[in-house]
């Protein structure tokens, strides 16, 4: 089968050309599309789930949701999807996430994961300097019941096929979670899968933030 060009979608609050997504598929513009929602107020998964249409099938075989503030760096990004995909038979790949989770408060999933069924890497900038920190949460690649939202690769025709998307009562806390936790049930398999990225985020800074909170106790009516 021939490699399509992979369609990744992203959100911004500012303009799309000064994120670091923008800036790091310089070099794949061949392989990859690249839509920016910008100067977004919506939650992320309206936004993404307009992308997961049976008219993106002509030209995209797979589906990337990835956070603007990733650089990705890695030009083999094409291909290890592919890879993934068609290999392994993912329906859905990621950087991070755990094999097996028990839900419970703070909902942050490598704090839910049980002991050493957490996998895959992710950079992160240390912070104001030129250095970076690798996080390493496990081997990769691994099945995963749940994945990291900072980079999600869906099989379009998988999603399709099954009617799974994201849940629209999450704007950004758990909407990854929820997003697994749905593909679970609709047999949709999930893994990690050594792809390079440096993610320019801390996380979150806060458990107590009150827009946590209320997420937290949403995913928890509707999970737990």
């Amino acid at each position: 089968m021939n490699m399509k060009k992979i369609l990744i979608v992203s959100c911004t609050k500012g303009e799309a050309k000064n994120t670091l997504l923008y800036k790091s598929l310089s070099q794949m513009k061949d392989d990859v599309k690249l839509v920016v929602a910008a100067n977004n107020t919506k939650g992320l998964p309206e936004i993404y789930n307009r992308y997961i249409t049976s008219d993106n099938l002509v030209n995209h075989d797979i589906v990337l949701f990835v956070h603007d503030d990733v650089y990705i760096d890695d030009l083999k990004l094409q291909g290890k999807l592919y890879t993934a995909m068609q290999g392994l038979g993912y329906d859905i790949t990621g950087l991070a996430g755990a094999k097996n989770i028990t839900i419970k408060e703070p909902c942050l999933w490598h704090l839910m994961a049980h002991k050493g069924t957490t996998s895959g890497s992710v950079s992160h900038p240390v912070n104001d300097s030129s250095k970076t920190a690798t996080t390493c949460f496990g081997p990769w690649p691994e099945r995963c019941l749940v994945l990291d939202g900072l980079f999600m690769a869906v099989n379009l025709r998988k999603a399709l096929e099954v009617k799974w998307k994201f849940n629209t009562n999450y704007t950004f806390h758990h909407y990854d979670m929820a997003a697994c936790l749905d593909a679970n049930k609709k047999k949709m398999k999930m893994g990690t899968y050594p792809i390079y990225v440096n993610h320019a985020s801390p996380g979150l800074f806060d458990v107590n933030d009150k827009l946590y909170q209320q997420s937290q106790n949403q995913f928890l009516s509707e999970y737990n």
